[in-house]
């Protein structure tokens, strides 16, 4: 390996965490032993599942499309919390109160995991211990906190009730969570590739893989044509890509976005802030260049494909003006994607009816504790050992926790079939400016229509290969997001986010002669397999 890229693969948006590159793997695989487990994906789960893995003397293979944390672990926000996003007394309500204490101790695990990583392995990536506020606006449901303090005491958190945050606005009385934390997540997540490939493990990069068959072994399909055969796979996918039917159809996909202001240094202190507005606003700040600060500053959330991507940001900004009036210019910008389960806890474990295959996704807004609780847990259960979490993080857990939930999420799945008897965005692409996509209804068919900066046309068939959902274009990311599971795709139609383990196919070649200019189709072309590290 060598360093050589930015962390990249998901959007054409850059977040503050890329301007760290990070190491790029060879893509061209060796013979794989039949007692390696493998992992498909190298960001926050994907990488700690293979370094404990790699730690109990597992043979390791991570794969990945892209670099490590070309995903969501380079958009995220870098919240390290046990004081988590699904509020303790709802969890309490659905789980009990020994659910809710395992909520709790799992994640302060996952901290503890990836402090004792940093000071095992040397990891320099920022970390440090901070307090969390969570705040209720004036127009707020105080009784929030008075029920959040008391449940979150009983789960074991350590919690009290202050005057206010010690922001630069009077956000009246919030809880303050103790032990919490923050880190850089890609300086993390070198550390983390460092010591697998010490350890033994091997990292490929720019290998997509299309398809998993569960069994004895476990056989996957990449995008040249290879199978390779492994003793297990876990899927750190972000949206499990092999699980068709049960993962997607139990959790929700959002968009959420970040934007990232310099400040003066001290101006706001670090540590963990957010509020209890629906969608809610979350906040930390990081160390930036030359003695400054950076303010990170997200929400606006959405379900992917069915929210209006270019007002959610200047909203953000102007919220955060409005909250932060000292804070200087816009240093980055960027959206990122969560999976919401109906009933909170992430899907850690064995994927029903999948022999030997391991999914870690259900990020829920803590995706970096959530993946690492997926290395305290997932390595157990394919050794064949019993784990005190294994039942409330299972994939194969009661959906009746949440019915409510469910049944409202799948209703916003639905309701975007519609599209498939809709006219498209525009007539014809010559309403399509460069740089811009927009789909184009012909008879029965729908054309996702991309025009580039030098005018050319590369048209797709819109219909995601998922569930068929017909895919919106996202002018922020440049992309094609199906609003039904969150499927996403580039601009060219290659799949950047499962649950679509494949690309968008080509435009319907029987469509009427008049739809699209053949001068302007191009032809799908073969997804690139690197065979040696770029810089």
């Amino acid at each position: 390996m060598k360093p050589g890229t930015v962390a990249n693969d998901s959007g054409s948006t850059i977040s503050t965490w890329m301007s760290e590159r990070v190491p790029t793997f060879d893509s061209e695989i060796a013979e794989v032993d039949p007692t390696t487990v493998c992992v498909i994906g190298a960001g926050i789960a994907g990488l700690s599942v293979a370094l404990a893995l790699v730690e109990e003397g597992v043979n390791v293979l991570v794969l990945d499309q892209g670099p490590i944390g070309g995903g969501q672990s380079a958009r995220t926000s870098a919240h390290l919390a046990s004081a988590v996003d699904d509020e303790f007394h709802v969890l309490e309500k659905r789980f009990g109160r020994d659910g809710a204490r395992i909520v709790y101790e799992s994640h302060a695990a996952a901290i503890d995991w990836i402090e004792a990583n940093i000071a095992r392995y040397g990891i320099d990536c920022d970390f440090q211990r901070v307090d969390a506020y969570l705040w209720t606006p004036p127009d707020g449901d105080r009784d929030i906190q008075s029920k959040e303090l008391e449940a979150s005491r009983r789960a074991g958190l350590v919690v009290d009730q202050v005057a206010g945050a010690p922001l630069p606005f009077d956000t009246g009385p919030c809880l303050r969570f103790a032990n919490q934390a923050e880190f850089h997540p890609l300086k993390y997540l070198r550390g983390l590739a460092d010591a697998i490939v010490a350890g033994g493990g091997r990292i490929h990069t720019g290998v997509h893989v299309n398809n998993v068959k569960s069994g004895e072994p476990v056989e996957l399909e990449l995008a040249n044509g290879r199978v390779l055969r492994a003793r297990a796979v876990v899927d750190c996918t972000q949206m499990s890509i092999t699980s068709r039917f049960n993962i997607p159809l139990r959790e929700a996909a959002y968009r959420t976005y970040m934007i990232a202001l310099d400040i003066e240094r001290g101006y706001v202190p670090h540590g963990l802030y957010w509020d209890t507005v629906d969608p809610y606003h979350y906040i930390r700040v990081a160390s930036g260049d030359e003695g400054r600060d950076v303010l990170l500053v997200g929400g606006e959330d959405h379900r992917v494909g069915q929210g209006d991507p270019e007002t959610h940001l200047p909203r953000l900004e102007q919220w955060a003006r409005d909250h932060f009036p000292a804070a200087g210019r816009v240093v980055a910008t960027w959206s990122g994607q969560i999976q919401e389960p109906s009933d909170g806890p992430a899907y850690i474990g064995k994927l029903p009816l999948h022999a030997n295959v391991y999914v870690c996704t259900g990020d829920s807004g803590n995706g970096l504790t959530h993946g690492t609780i997926a290395a305290l847990l997932i390595p157990a259960l394919i050794q064949r050992r019993d784990h005190p979490w294994r039942d409330l993080y299972s994939p194969g857990r009661s959906r009746l926790r949440a019915v409510g939930e469910l049944a409202k999420e799948l209703a916003q799945s639905n309701g975007p079939y519609a599209d498939w008897v809709r006219s498209g965005d525009v007539e014809s692409v010559d309403q399509i400016p460069r740089g811009h996509g927009a789909t184009i209804r012909r008879g029965l068919h729908i054309v996702a229509a991309y025009k580039d900066e030098q005018g050319q046309c590369h048209f797709r068939n819109a219909h995601c290969p998922h569930f068929h959902g017909v895919v919106r274009w996202n002018e922020v990311e440049k992309s094609w997001d199906c609003p039904v599971h969150g499927s996403r795709f580039d601009c060219t139609g290659r799949v950047i986010n499962g649950p679509s383990s494949v690309d968008l196919a080509a435009a319907p070649v029987d469509v009427e002669a008049n739809a699209l200019p053949e001068t302007a189709r191009d032809q799908p072309s073969p997804r690139p397999q690197r065979t040696k590290p770029t810089s």
